[in-house]
Parts: structure tokens; sequence; C-alpha cells
């Protein structure tokens, strides 16, 4: 018995997978515009700052929540047309099993395509204006208004300033800051400080907490001036003069201040490595490689323990730059094939079961995905980059295990006709 393809049955289960996933994706979008809003409102953002961010937020937010929105889609519409009995009949019919996958390939595969050709380009920039405080915060500090027990990121670089009170958006209370930065004095005796990037080195943070505080913008220098009253900075001090250290090599010391600035830069278009286009951040892993190589050579052709020193810790933060930078990638196209490797996962659940509840499969596909695709994703970043195995293996291992249940659950669902 012949079958055209995308006939009345096709179109049938079509729009009904089409008709659940715009419907979970609206679902999970407002979950997150919800939760997003609520934080903010709760941490003293004012909804003039919130709106931008929220659009943003939620076009980010697709690019994870468009695979769940297809696992969803496709054990409610299957499960509900095995509990219907419309499975049993199309069977009889001498349709194949695996032919009812069509549809669904049909919705699945261009959606997977998209994602994977926007992952490196689009996917980042919403990274980048999602975090990008000059755009979104800086330039409307006015804005934040009054509230109470809030926080404010800073720079791009783990730079956030936490309070108990803020008043007219510059004012602040009980204020606290943890933040690698140069300490140093200024005009008139002040000190002052200026954030480094993170990832210098194996250095600790330095402490700063402060009962007032009061923030100012420089448009000139692209420069945010937090200034701070009554202050105890605890900074760190190391105990060895060379070589490796770790944090057990550091103690810190405090001090106080009547007066305290720290500067934070302005920078729109700096973007730290996961906001990079992938095409981007490939070179900048060729040129941390090329640095290695060089500094390879560099301690090879001498002898001075202080050069030496020095380049094995340049060659260390290269080496863990890399590393971010490959399973950033490489966390991107999983996310993006996610899409084929659920849709792939809930088809055969749901054929699998043969149950009259509907949900069930539902259940299943969702139990499977928590239990194996999401800890061995976010593992696989967190194990490649503390040894440096290969992201491809790591990183998709999540994807490469979802398609081996799929597989055999398929082969299942063939044999059983």
């Amino acid at each position: 018995m012949k079958f055209r393809y995308f006939g009345e049955l096709d179109r049938y289960l079509f729009r009904e997978l089409l008709l659940n996933f715009i419907f979970s994706m609206l679902f999970l979008c407002l979950l997150v515009g919800i939760v997003f809003s609520m934080k903010a409102v709760d941490s003293g953002y004012s909804l003039k700052i919130i709106f931008p961010w929220l659009l943003d937020s939620l076009l980010y937010s697709m690019y994870f929540t468009a695979p769940i929105s297809i696992l969803v889609s496709c054990t409610l519409s299957y499960g509900r047309f095995v509990a219907d009995r419309e499975f049993t009949a199309a069977v009889a019919s001498g349709i194949s099993p695996i032919r009812l996958f069509f549809p669904m390939a049909c919705l699945a595969f261009p959606l997977a395509l998209v994602l994977m050709l926007t992952q490196s380009t689009i996917l980042p920039e919403l990274q980048h204006r999602k975090e990008d405080i000059g755009r979104f915060l800086v330039k409307q500090l006015e804005n934040l208004g009054n509230g109470k027990m809030g926080q404010l990121r800073l720079d791009n670089h783990g730079g956030i300033v936490h309070w108990k009170e803020i008043r007219d958006g510059r004012d602040l209370t009980d204020v606290f800051i943890q933040k690698q930065m140069n300490i140093g004095t200024g005009a008139g005796g002040v000190a002052s400080a200026v954030t480094t990037p993170a990832g210098i080195g194996e250095i600790p943070g330095t402490k700063i907490r402060a009962e007032r505080a009061r923030l100012s913008v420089d448009d000139v220098e692209d420069m945010i001036r937090l200034t701070l009253s009554k202050v105890e900075v605890s900074f760190p001090v190391s105990e060895v003069d060379s070589g490796k250290r770790d944090f057990l090599d550091w103690r810190h010391e405090k001090i106080r201040l009547d007066r305290f600035n720290i500067d934070f830069p302005i920078n729109t278009e700096a973007r730290r490595l996961n906001d990079m286009p992938t095409a981007q951040l490939q070179k900048r892993l060729d040129e941390y490689r090329d640095k290695i190589n060089i500094l390879r050579v560099e301690i090879e052709n001498t002898e001075d323990p202080a050069i030496i020193d020095g380049a094995r810790q340049t060659m260390r933060l290269a080496q863990k730059n890399i590393r971010k930078g490959e399973t950033e990638i490489w966390r991107r196209r999983a996310m993006a094939l996610a899409v084929v490797t659920f849709s792939l996962l809930g088809f055969p659940i749901s054929l699998t079961l043969r149950t009259s509840q509907k949900l069930l499969p539902f259940f299943f596909g969702m139990l499977t995905v928590m239990v194996f695709f999401f800890p061995l994703t976010y593992g696989g970043i967190q194990f490649t980059r503390a040894t440096g195995a290969p992201a491809w293996a790591t990183v998709m291992s999540g994807n490469y295990v979802l398609l081996l249940i799929s597989f055999v659950l398929i082969y299942r669902v063939r044999t059983r006709g």
C-alpha cells in the first residue's frame, strides 16, 4: 500500500505538533518573562529598566526553550494519538509506525537548522546585549529609583555591587563588593581602585564594605564611579614570593578608610569570550594557542626563574580561556541539535508506552531529559574546563546518550509494529 508524502494524516499530525509547539513556546517564554520581571523588581529595578532587558531575555531564552517545546509537542501530540486509538487504526491500515515520524521531522529538522545557523551569530549578540550594562543600566541609573536589598552588575567580569537600600537611583547604604582590582592612591590622597578582568590569575578578590556609597557616571571617560564612605577593605596578600600560587597561599589584610573610589569602565563593544560570534571566538582561541607555542619556546630558551614563572602563569591563563571558549562553542551546538535529539526521544516514548494516559509520555520524556541531558551537558562543560578533555565528547555527551536511548526505543517500536 502506497502513501504519498504529506497526505491527510501528515497534515493532521503536523498541525497538532505545530500548535502544541507554539503554545509550549509561548508558555515557557511567558514564564521566563514573569520570573525575570519578578526578580528584577524584587532587586529594586524600575519597569523602565526591565522592559528593554525583557525583550532580549525572551529572545535569548528561545534558544533553550525550543528543545523543551519540541519535546512537549512531540510527547503530547503522539501521546494523544496513541491514547485515542488513532495509532492502532493507522497501523491496522498498513502504515509503518516509523513513517509517522515524518510530520515531526518536518517541524524539528528545519527548526534545528535555523538554530544551527544562528547560534554562532545571533545567539552571542543576544548574550552580549543581555549582559551589556552600558546600554541598559548605566545610562539609566537615575531610573533605579528607591528599593531595598538589591544588586547591580557593573562590568562583564563579575563586578557586582550589593546594597541594603537605594534612594533616587544613586545613594546606597550597607554596600558590599567582591572584585579583583588594582588599589592605589589618586589625587588628594583619596584611595581608589580600578577593576581588572576576571581570570588574571589565581588571585582572590578584594572584599569591600561601606556604610554609604554614591553612583555617578562619567560620560567623557566612559567610567562609572562608586564613591564609598566609611569603608573597610580586605585585600589579598601573597605569602609566597614566586611560583605557582593557589588560594591557600594568600591571606587577607584589612584597612579602614573614610573615603574610597572605585571606577568601572563602560564599554559596550567589549565582549566576554562567551559573547563572541563563533568565527571571532575561534580566531581568539587560535591566538591563545599561538601565544602558548611562543611561550613554550621562550621557556626552553631561558633559565631565568622569573621569566619561566611568568610565562607558565600566562600559559595557564591562555589554556583556561581555550577550554572556556571550546566548551562555549560546543554548548551552542549541543542546544541547537537538542531539537532533533528531543524529537527523536519523544516520538518512540509515546509509541512504546501505548497507554491511555495522554500525559504519561510527557512525564517520561521530561524525566529522561532532566536525568541525562542537562547533567551530562553542563557537567561535561565543567569537566572539560577542569581537565581539558575534548569538548566535542563531553559537552555533546547528553545528546549522544539520548540518541542511543532513542534508537533503542525506535527499534522496539519497529519490531513490535
